[in-house]
């Protein structure tokens, strides 16, 4: 279990901290009051909700993903060594990922966010992978080299999670919600908190 209730509620709230964005601080004030039954969170709260606004409070996803993941003790023990989240291709982020894990650590390692044209290079660094909906012609190929690796994928393209991936991000009617599925979670040899798992829709393969 990754930590307490009062631990979670701070991770989900406050834990980035008053220098990001707007509207993540907008999100992250939305669940510290209500975690659980806002969340998915609802876009909505601005009338003109910018492409930009969307990653930020992607990313913002994407670091408490994180915090409510167990990695194998190998993964996590290596000191001095960040904590690499792994960008492959086109990024959609900019800078809006780069700011919300500005000064962050998980495990007393500081959180950092690389970009990668070779899935080679990103398999072998990295312990969270985004794949980009510009790589959805080559991501069969792309979950096939993360069968033996202990990485949490995670992806915004149509049916990721069902397709063999860990997390899908979706913006559905203005909001953000995510899929989950345990099979490839498990086969990747990590853990999620309960927590996380009863705000996500788990799904399996497809047959």
């Amino acid at each position: 279990m990754v930590g307490s209730p009062q631990k979670e509620r701070q991770v989900f709230g406050a834990a980035i901290g008053p220098r990001r964005s707007a509207a993540t601080t907008v999100l992250l004030l939305i669940l510290a009051i209500f975690p659980g039954p806002l969340f998915p969170v609802s876009l909505s709260f601005s009338a003109e909700l910018s492409r930009a606004s969307e990653y930020e409070l992607k990313a913002a996803f994407l670091y408490n993903f994180i915090k409510f993941t167990e990695w194998p003790d190998e993964q996590i023990t290596k000191k001095g060594e960040p904590f690499i989240i792994a960008v492959v291709g086109k990024d959609p982020f900019g800078a809006a990922l780069d700011k919300v894990i500005e000064g962050e650590t998980f495990h007393n390692r500081p959180i950092v966010a690389r970009r990668f044209s070779r899935m080679d290079e990103a398999a072998t660094t990295s312990q969270v992978l985004f794949i980009s909906s510009s790589e959805e012609n080559n991501l069969a190929a792309i979950l096939r080299q993360m069968d033996a690796h202990a990485i949490l994928t995670v992806s915004e393209i149509e049916n990721f999670a069902q397709r063999g991936g860990i997390i899908n991000l979706k913006k559905e009617s203005n909001r953000v919600v995510f899929e989950i599925n345990l099979d490839v979670v498990k086969r990747a040899g990590l853990a999620m908190n309960a927590q996380l798992l009863k705000l996500a829709r788990i799904v399996k393969n497809k047959s």
